[in-house]
C-alpha cells in the first residue's frame, strides 16, 4: 500500500491528512513533476519550498491530471526577494495550532483535491504572503480559504540563530462534507472498573509508510513494530488504567459506537488503518482507508492520533525520546542483533539522542549475526548497510557514531557515507568523513550508496564517485571541496554519466545560478561537457536547465551531437526555451534520426504546444 505526492505515510501523533499522508508519501519524483516545479519557479523568479524527490509516481493518472494542470497563485506576479526555503516536513514542526491541513468543504468531490502552498513567512512567524497550486477543480476552493490560511502561526524560523523571512511549502486537502451516523447506537456504560483495549492498527503502503499495531488496555501498552519502524517486534510499557478510561470517554463522547463500520475510498497503495475498542466486552471497530475522501467525520482520525500519543507510539516507530527507557523496562536485550538494527534505524533517522543512549548502554558497532532461520525477526533495509552509511545523511548522529569509533577499520562504509554525505551538499559531514579517512577519490562504481529522505532508505547501485554526488547536490561549494583532492572527472555511474550530467539535474530548493557554478567549476577543472552515457547522450541532451543549457553551450557543448537514436538535443530537449537557443547556437534542423525523421515531423507527436514553439522559433529566426 502507499502514501503521497508530496511526502511519506501519516505519521503517528499526526492527522491523517492527504496533505500528511498523501501530501508526504506521494512525494512528487516523476520527471514531469520535477519539470513541472522547475517551470513554476522561472515564471515566479523566486525558489520553491526545498524538497528533494524521494517516491515513485504512485497514483499515476491522478498526479498526472494534478501535475500538468498546475497552477500558481499568488498575490503577485511581480519579481520576489529570494528567501530561505523550507520543505514540508520541517514546516510541520514550525506549525501553531489551530492549523488545519484536511478541510471538508461544500462542493468537494471524492477523492484526491489537494492544495500546494507556497507560504512567505514572516520573522515574527506571521503568513504574510499565500500562493496555491494544484488543478483547476482543487484551485477554485482557495478564495474560501486565502483568509484562513492567513491567520496560520508558525514558530519562527532561523538561519543563524537569527529569525528571518522564510518560504515555506505546506498543503491543503479538500474532502468532501463529513458523513455522519444517521443512527445513534448507545455506547456501554464505562465504569470505573471497567476493562478497556483501545486497538489501532496501520499498514504499510507503497512507501515508507510505518506498519504496526498498538493496543492500549487496562492491562498495559502492547506495540508490535512491522516495516519503517526503528524498533521492530514485540514492546510493552506499563500503563495508568484510569487515564486509559479517560481515553475511552473521548470515544464515548464521540459516539464512536454509532460509526460506519468503514469508510473505504476507491484508491490503491495507501496506508489501511483500523481503530478497535473494547469496553467490558463490548467491541466496535471502524477501518478507514482514505476514508477522509469519502466524508469519515474527522474526529475518527483525531482519536487514531489520541492513541498514538497515549501510548506514546513515536518513540518505537521514530526512536524519538523515551525509547530506550520503555526498552530497559522491559529488560530488552542491548548486546543482540535486533539492538543493532534499531540503532542504524535511529542513526538513519536523524534521532541524536536515541543514538547517544543505545550507545551509551551497551549496544556494541562490532557486526553481529543475524538470527538463525527458525527465530523469526523483522527484516530491516539497512541490515548491510554501514554505522556511517546510514547516519549520512545527519550529521550529528554521524558525528556521534564518529566519536563512538564506529566504522574506525571500514574503508567502504566510510566511503559510501562520503558519497551520501556530498549527494544533499553537506560540506561539513563530508569533511569530518574525510577526516576520518573517507576517500573522496573511491571507486564506487561497484558499490551501494544509502540514499534517504521522508523517512525512507533506498540502496543506489554503482553511484560512479563522490564527484557525481557532489555535482548532483548542486552545491557549488561541495563540488569546490571534492575537486581539491584531484578526482577522476569522467568517473561514471551506472548509466554512464558523468559529474557534468548530474550538475544539470534540477532539485526542489536548488539556488539561482547554483547549477551553472558547479557547470563551471567542472569544465574548469577539464570535465568533458561532450561526455556520452550509455544511450549516447550528451549533458545537452539530457538537461532541461535553461541556464544550464546556456552554460553548456559556452563551454563548447556540440549542439549537433547524436545519441543512439540518431537525435540531436533540440530532439531531446522538453524545455521550450531551449529550442530558439539552440537555433541561434546552430542546430541543423535537416538532422534526421534513426526513424528517418526531422526535429520538425518528430515535434508532431510531442503535440500542438512543441510545434508551436518550434513554429514562434522558426519564425524568430527568419525575422532576423
Amino acid at each position: 500500500m502507499f502514501d503521497s505526492l508530496s511526502q511519506k505515510a501519516p505519521q503517528p501523533g499526526l492527522e491523517h491528512d492527504f496533505g500528511g499522508s498523501f501530501a508526504r508519501c506521494f512525494q512528487p519524483t516523476n520527471f514531469r513533476t520535477t519539470l513541472q516545479s522547475y517551470r513554476e519557479r522561472k515564471s515566479k523568479s523566486r525558489p520553491p519550498a526545498s524538497r528533494p524527490c524521494i517516491m515513485l509516481d504512485v497514483i499515476r493518472t491522478i498526479a498526472l491530471t494534478c501535475l500538468l494542470s498546475s497552477i500558481c497563485l499568488g498575490a503577485s506576479n511581480e519579481k520576489r526577494p529570494s528567501y530561505p526555503s523550507y520543505d514540508y516536513e520541517i514546516a510541520r514542526a514550525h506549525e501553531i495550532k489551530p492549523h488545519r491541513r484536511t478541510i471538508p468543504l461544500k462542493g468537494v468531490s471524492p477523492g484526491f483535491n489537494q492544495l500546494r502552498l507556497t507560504l512567505t513567512v514572516s520573522p515574527m512567524g506571521d503568513v504574510v504572503d499565500a500562493g496555491a497550486g494544484g488543478d483547476r477543480e482543487a484551485l477554485k476552493f482557495w478564495p474560501q480559504l486565502q483568509d484562513e490560511v492567513r491567520q496560520w502561526k508558525f514558530t519562527p524560523f532561523e538561519e543563524n540563530g537569527q529569525a528571518v523571512t522564510a518560504e515555506v511549502e505546506e498543503y491543503i486537502d479538500l474532502v468532501p462534507p463529513e458523513r455522519l451516523p444517521m443512527i445513534h447506537v448507545a455506547a456501554p456504560i464505562l465504569r470505573p472498573t471497567s476493562k478497556v483495549a483501545i486497538t489501532l492498527s496501520r499498514t504499510g503502503c507503497f512507501g515508507s509508510c510505518p506498519s504496526y499495531t498498538v493496543t492500549v488496555g487496562t492491562d498495559g501498552i502492547v506495540f508490535a513494530g512491522g516495516g519503517y519502524v526503528v524498533a521492530s517486534g514485540k514492546h510493552t510499557d506499563r500503563v495508568d488504567a484510569n487515564q486509559l478510561r479517560n481515553l475511552a470517554k473521548r470515544f464515548v463522547t464521540a459516539d464512536f459506537y454509532s460509526m460506519d463500520s468503514s469508510y473505504t475510498a476507491s484508491v490503491t497503495d495507501n496506508p489501511a488503518y483500523t481503530l478497535s475498542i473494547v469496553i467490558d466486552g463490548h467491541e466496535k471497530k471502524v477501518e478507514d482507508y482514505v476514508g477522509s475522501w469519502v466524508g469519515m467525520p474527522a474526529v475518527i482520525t483525531e482519536l487514531e492520533n489520541a492513541v498514538d500519543t497515549f501510548a506514546h507510539t513515536e518513540r518505537w516507530i521514530d526512536g524519538s525520546d523515551g525509547l530506550v527507557e520503555a526498552l530497559r523496562g522491559e529488560n530488552f536485550n542491548f548486546q543482540s542483533f535486533e539492538a543493532q538494527l534499531m540503532l542504524k534505524e535511529a542513526a538513519s533517522r536523524g534521532s541524536t539522542e536515541t543514538v547517544r543512549k543505545l550507545l551509551k548502554v551497551g549496544v556494541p558497532l562490532e557486526p553481529l549475526p543475524a538470527p538463525k532461520p527458525d527465530r523469526p525477526y523483522v527484516t530491516s533495509q539497512l541490515e548491510s548497510v554501514g554505522w556511517l552509511n546510514a547516519a549520512s545523511s545527519h550529521p550529528e548522529a554521524l558525528q556521534v557514531l564518529i566519536n563512538a569509533g564506529a566504522s574506525k577499520n571500514d574503508q567502504s562504509d566510510k566511503d559510501l557515507a562520503l558519497a551520501g554525505a556530498a549527494r544533499p551538499g553537506n560540506v561539513g559531514t563530508a569533511r569530518a568523513l574525510m577526516d576520518y579517512g573517507a576517500n573522496p577519490n573511491a571507486d564506487l562504481s561497484a558499490r551501494a550508496v544509502t540514499k534517504g529522505g521522508g523517512g525512507i532508505k533506498t540502496q543506489r547501485t554503482r553511484a560512479g564517485s563522490v564527484l557525481i554526488d557532489a555535482a548532483e547536490s548542486g552545491n557549488p561549494e561541495m563540488v569546490r571541496e571534492i575537486l581539491r583532492y584531484n578526482p577522476e572527472l569522467e568517473a561514471r555511474d551506472g548509466q554512464g554519466r558523468t559529474a557534468v550530467f548530474a550538475a544539470g539535474e534540477y532539485r526542489d530548493g536548488d539556488k539561482d545560478g547554483a547549477r551553472v557554478e558547479c557547470l563551471h567549476l567542472l569544465a574548469e577543472a577539464g570535465a568533458d561537457v561532450n561526455a556520452r552515457d550509455n544511450e549516447g547522450n550528451t549533458p545537452l541532451h539530457e538537461t532541461f536547465l535553461t541556464d544550464v543549457e546556456e552554460e553548456l553551450l559556452k563551454l563548447g557543448a556540440d549542439v549537433n551531437a547524436r545519441n543512439k537514436d540518431g537525435e540531436t538535443p533540440i530532439f531531446t530537449t522538453v524545455d521550450d526555451d531551449a529550442i530558439p537557443l539552440f537555433i541561434e547556437h546552430g542546430a541543423d534542423l535537416t538532422i534526421r534520426n534513426n526513424k528517418g525523421e526531422t526535429v520538425m515531423e518528430a515535434a508532431k507527436e510531442k503535440g500542438p504546444l512543441r510545434e508551436e514553439a518550434f513554429r514562434k522559433a522558426i519564425q524568430k529566426l527568419n525575422q532576423r
